[in-house]
């Protein structure tokens, strides 16, 4: 008897109360059994089976997550959930159906068509999978293509038929291990690969509603990378080594702060020039034209156009139809990625710059920096760039060494000397 409670201990009291339950039942033999999906996550072990108290690893105190019920009826008969759909991720749930099923057959009511008999391979990792990807293409950049398309074959290959309804924290961890390992990733392309994963468990939990809850994610730290930016005279020393046809573009990136996707999207119907402000709602993803900004959630905005490159775009409102692009080069061809980065190469290289220091560095880096170090709020800075919050604001804020050095200065450890009596230059014989 003293066995006997032990083993009731190990289970949740609603396993136990259907095992009370089912006592009075005496000798009556059922048709079928239950059997547990999966194997302890620890030792990789087949779970021990109680009858009619459920499976567990009695050394490592697990249990199974996913549960079927196996009989003969005419044929081989295997249910992975009940008839309302719901799927078996309880030995007390499991335990039901296989009661409701012996008394369906003891009425002679039995019909296995009543109940929803789900296919394993739906549930398949690799399978969901490649739903996942299908569904998500439709809405990601086009920039962010081969990176989700990379990031799911990854995980297609380690996960292969596991069932997705019973991955728990210990399958990610093992997963985030074997992608370090194998593909020698840095800190931040680990992280976005584990990312993804969890935006494909939560499609799976929100979208699909196959699984309950989403397994909680190792944490991957990565460094925090300093942001590159130019000061004014930097700026300006390569802007005057930007050819003449590609000024006004640069000259745009620099005094906006806009990203260049954004720049190159521009079109004359954004303008306002009455009021002397640009909607900005729209970019290209590599050579794609889109009509909303990068990031999800986000949304258009307005921006000042800046005295310096007004009467440039003024001309090009005035003389273009809507539709047309204010930025454009040779014959009226707008910029694509490749034109502007090789403007930008150019022009770095001939004001003697770093070769790491990127378009993006020199325009809305180095514009959103400059502000801030001249006092401009976060939030006035914030809005300018579009940004939905002013933390992602925060890493744009740096600070003079010379002015820092003034600042420590006025700090001492040293007893502030004060003079008892004026001096003689000082003092009044009058």
């Amino acid at each position: 008897m003293q066995a006997v409670k032990r083993k009731l201990n190990f289970f949740e009291n609603t396993d136990l109360i259907g095992y009370l339950l089912q006592q009075n039942e005496g000798d009556v033999i059922m048709i079928g059994r239950i059997r547990a999906l999966g194997k302890c996550p620890v030792c990789q072990c087949l779970f021990q089976e109680f009858p009619r108290i459920g499976f567990i690893c009695a050394e490592h105190k697990t249990i199974p997550k996913r549960f079927l019920i196996d009989f003969y009826q005419g044929k081989r008969i295997r249910l992975y959930s009940d008839n309302q759909g719901r799927s078996l991720c309880t030995y007390q749930r499991a335990l039901e159906l296989l009661n409701r099923i012996n008394q369906e057959i003891k009425d002679h009511i039995f019909d296995a068509s009543n109940y929803v008999k789900s296919d394993l391979q739906e549930f398949y990792v690799t399978n969901l999978l490649d739903k996942f990807l299908e569904h998500k293409l439709t809405k990601v950049a086009p920039s962010y293509i081969s990176h989700y398309k990379r990031y799911v074959k990854i995980a297609k290959k380690y996960f292969k038929t596991k069932d997705s309804r019973d991955l728990r924290k210990l399958d990610l961890i093992n997963y985030g291990d074997h992608v370090k390992a194998k593909y020698k990733f840095s800190d931040k392309t680990l992280k976005n690969c584990l990312d993804l994963f969890k935006v494909f468990l939560n499609y799976l939990k929100n979208d699909l509603e196959i699984i309950q809850t989403v397994p909680a994610f190792p944490q991957i730290y990565t460094d925090s990378q300093s942001t590159r930016w130019l000061t004014q005279a930097a700026q300006i020393t390569a802007f005057n080594n930007v050819a003449d046809e590609d000024q006004p573009i640069i000259a745009f990136l620099m005094l906006s702060g806009c990203r260049p996707g954004e720049a190159r999207a521009l079109k004359c119907k954004d303008v306002d020039l009455e009021r002397q402000f640009i909607t900005i709602s729209a970019t290209f993803s590599k050579s794609v034209y889109r009509q909303r900004r990068k990031g999800q959630g986000s949304k258009s905005f307005v921006i000042p156009i800046h005295p310096e490159i007004f009467d440039y775009i003024k001309a090009r409102v005035e003389n273009n139809l809507p539709e047309a692009f204010v930025f454009t080069h040779g014959k009226g061809l707008h910029y694509s990625k490749s034109k502007i980065n090789r403007v930008w190469n150019l022009a770095r290289d001939k004001a003697g710059l770093d070769k790491s220091i990127r378009l993006y560095d020199a325009t809305r880096h180095s514009f959103a920096s400059q502000l801030a170090n001249i006092g401009i709020s976060s939030e006035k800075v914030s809005r300018l760039l579009g940004h939905s919050s002013t933390k992602m604001t925060q890493r744009y804020i740096h600070h003079d060494i010379d002015k820092l050095k003034i600042d420590v200065n006025s700090i001492s450890l040293k007893t502030k000397k004060v003079e008892k009596f004026p001096s003689k230059e000082n003092v009044d014989n009058s």
